[in-house]
């Protein structure tokens, strides 16, 4: 069956045209080509265009608002062009557009490799002004055409999301017969069985995905999700490694298995994991952060603080860094450090309730329980329902209702 075929069986419509009120998002870590990128678009007329420097960032922004096209360069930060353009192709949730990936002159492998990845068209550096506009006419003409099977992904992708379980399953069933030696139908059927709780099923076509791609990084990573869920910890591990090992400088692949990971207490094989990307040379803050926070996990104080501590050296404003650090801190009965450090958050966040609450805990732990109360009465002012801190002051002799005359900030909105 043909690729155009498939798009009248399923009745997908056609795309809007090529023009300038399409969405445009460009991803690129050079700061002045970007701006270059940006302002050349929009002096074309083009009236949506939005831009990021990090490929993750760029990924969690296109996850809650998708764009027509993207312009997405070859060495973006945390995750590079080609790595990014694996995510759009094959995470259920993103919806992908036409992608154009801006790199520096390469050789007829390298064009196939992209094209091959799923790359719509390049933009070659230098970047002449004159040459956007056609190469990106010329990716969104590529992803449009009829023959090719991408926008019927997406609709199965979107199927996949909304819940249509067996409209996906009746749509990669049919992309499997139209290209009868790809792996990503398996894949897709792989996710109907697991989003299903057939398992058995789910691990038979993501085992299918394997043997038809060894290189397929989210087969990998899916098959080990299943392994996991069906108790097979060794097993989920090994694919666990080799996706990571197929992109070993992609941030997104180890956030994906260290969350799974942690979400059942595997810490010592997300650390292994995490360590991988550090001999990658990945030194992320997010990879030193999870590598404390598993260390912390396993009650190994001196290697969490090293690692927390770094991760707060490399991103000193990010509140959730700040505050595993200061749990640490906590636990390792170095109070007053940890005090500082809530402090340190508070001044960015005053009305963050969770954080004034840890703080409490640490005078708790030190014998202070008027300061302890009052900071709780303090959490109560901003979030009366929040039933810890409630639990706490009932715990310390005292209803929860008798709110402090002490604490210093006056009632106000929970804070989000």
């Amino acid at each position: 069956m043909e690729n155009h075929d498939l798009y009248t069986q399923f009745g997908i419509p056609k795309p809007p045209a090529f023009s300038t009120t399409l969405e445009v998002y460009v991803c690129e870590q050079n700061n002045e080509l970007r701006l270059i990128i940006a302002h050349h678009l929009e002096k074309l007329g083009f009236r949506s265009v939005r831009t990021a420097r990090d490929g993750r960032v760029a990924l969690k922004e296109l996850k809650l608002k998708p764009a027509h096209i993207v312009l997405v360069g070859d060495e973006t930060p945390t995750i590079t062009g080609l790595d990014m353009t694996k995510e759009f192709r094959e995470q259920p949730s993103l919806s992908r557009g036409a992608l154009v990936l801006i790199t520096k002159p390469v050789g007829k492998n390298e064009v196939m490799l992209a094209l091959e990845t799923g790359v719509d068209d390049l933009l070659l550096r230098p970047i002449a002004a004159a040459d956007i506009m056609p190469r990106m006419r010329s990716a969104y003409g590529t992803f449009t055409n009829p023959k090719n099977p991408e926008r019927v992904y997406e609709y199965a992708k979107a199927k996949l999301r909304a819940g249509d379980l067996e409209g996906a399953k009746v749509v990669y069933e049919a992309l499997s017969l139209a290209t009868e030696k790809a792996a990503r139908p398996f894949i897709g059927l792989a996710r109907v069985a697991q989003a299903q709780k057939n398992l058995p099923e789910a691990l038979r076509f993501a085992s299918e995905g394997v043997a038809r791609n060894e290189n397929y990084v989210h087969a990998f990573a899916l098959r080990a999700e299943i392994l996991l869920a069906m108790g097979d910890v060794p097993g989920a591990t090994k694919d666990f490694e080799t996706a990571v090992g197929l992109s070993p400088l992609n941030v997104i692949r180890y956030e994906g298995c260290c969350d799974i990971l942690v979400s059942v207490q595997k810490f010592e094989e997300c650390i292994e994991i995490l360590e991988k990307g550090i001999k990658a040379g990945l030194r992320h803050p997010y990879i030193i952060e999870r590598l404390g926070f598993c260390h912390f996990q396993k009650k190994e104080f001196s290697a969490a603080l090293k690692h927390l501590k770094e991760a707060v050296r490399m991103d000193p404003q990010n509140i959730t860094y700040l505050n595993s650090l200061a749990i640490c801190l906590r636990d390792s009965k170095e109070y007053d450090e940890a005090i500082s450090i809530y402090n340190k958050i508070l001044k960015m966040e005053p009305e963050a309730y969770q954080i004034l609450f840890n703080k409490s805990l640490v005078f708790y732990y030190k014998g202070d329980q008027a300061e302890t109360k009052r900071l709780l009465h303090k959490v109560l002012k901003i979030r009366p329902d929040f039933q810890k801190a409630r639990d706490k002051l009932v715990e310390l002799g005292e209803h929860p209702d008798e709110l402090s005359k002490s604490a210093d900030v006056p009632p106000t909105k929970a804070s989000a």
